[in-house]
């Protein structure tokens, strides 16, 4: 169930990847540490691309395609060996899709009004932007009435290794969406000794 392994990892390394290179030493670094969960989301042409050639190398990597935005998304990303997929918005057809193809679905959400409707189609609701939106006690609040729910929230947005204990500390947060292990600037540059001290740092630990 992804909802276990996400709970078990804590931290998603977020990721942009322009080429299948950067994606499978990535992915080979993570696993190094131990961190077998990965969501490359799809903002460059060749995110597809980089899913398929992670899942074909490495079986074990539990791949997921962030910044779902269109329902077509979903069976691409199921094609390459997603195993879930995030949005950072609620939409119902989104919903609806991921539903009807059988995908682990996490919409986004801001407000009471879109946690509500996303608990109508997923036991997971991804909170961004986290940071943004007040942090830990904004996270506190909105949730407060759903309290009763089974679910969990993965905040996601401007959390990083200074501050992401804070969120897993909080009631319902099961994982942390961050970009910091991995930092888009960092990939584009190759800068893969940076990357894997920031993995490092992260995962070599116990959280």
């Amino acid at each position: 169930m992804i909802r276990d392994s996400l709970r078990e990892i804590k931290c998603i390394p977020v990721c942009v990847f322009e080429d299948t290179e950067s994606a499978l030493k990535t992915a080979e670094l993570l696993l190094k540490y131990d961190v077998n969960v990965i969501e490359i989301t799809l903002r460059t042409e060749k995110a597809f691309d980089c899913i398929k050639a992670i899942k074909n190398e490495f079986k074990n990597v539990i791949a997921g395609a962030g910044s779902v935005l269109k329902t077509s998304d979903f069976e691409k990303a199921l094609d390459c060996g997603a195993v879930f997929a995030v949005s950072p918005c609620f939409d119902e057809s989104l919903c609806i899709e991921a539903k009807r193809i059988n995908m682990q679905y996490i919409p986004g959400a801001a407000t009471p009004s879109e946690i509500y409707k996303a608990l109508k189609y997923s036991d997971l609701v991804k909170i961004f932007p986290a940071a943004l939106l007040g942090g830990v006690e904004y996270i506190k609040a909105v949730t407060a009435p759903f309290k009763m729910f089974d679910f969990g929230l993965i905040p996601t947005g401007g959390i990083d290794n200074i501050n992401y204990k804070e969120f897993l500390a909080t009631e319902k947060v099961i994982a942390c969406g961050l970009t910091y292990p991995v930092p888009e600037k960092l990939v584009k540059e190759k800068k893969f000794d940076e990357i894997e001290h920031r993995i490092k740092e992260l995962y070599g630990v116990s959280l």
